[in-house]
C-alpha cells in the first residue's frame, strides 16, 4: 500500500465530479475524481487523506480519498 498523504480540497465541480486538492506539505495540486472518493462528496476546504495513483494517461491523481477530521463520517 502507498503512503497516505493529507491535504485539503481546493476546488470541486459537482456537475463534472472532478476537482483538485492541495497537499498539506509542499502545496502540491493533485487531480481528484468522485470515483476515487470513499463514501463522500468533496467540498472546498474539506480535509482529506489519500494516496497518489496514475490515471489512464499516466498522470498523477489522488486515489482512495478519505475524509478526515470533524464530521469525517459524513457522506
Amino acid at each position: 500500500m502507498s503512503e497516505r498523504i493529507r491535504g485539503v480540497i481546493k476546488w470541486y465541480s459537482t456537475k463534472k465530479h472532478l476537482g483538485f486538492l492541495v497537499t498539506n506539505e509542499g502545496n502540491r495540486e493533485i487531480f481528484i475524481h468522485i470515483n476515487d472518493c470513499l463514501g463522500f462528496v468533496p467540498g472546498i476546504g474539506m480535509p482529506v487523506e489519500f494516496e497518489i495513483g496514475l490515471d489512464t494517461k499516466g498522470r498523477s491523481k489522488a486515489i482512495r480519498i478519505k475524509r478526515v477530521g470533524v464530521g469525517a463520517s459524513y457522506g
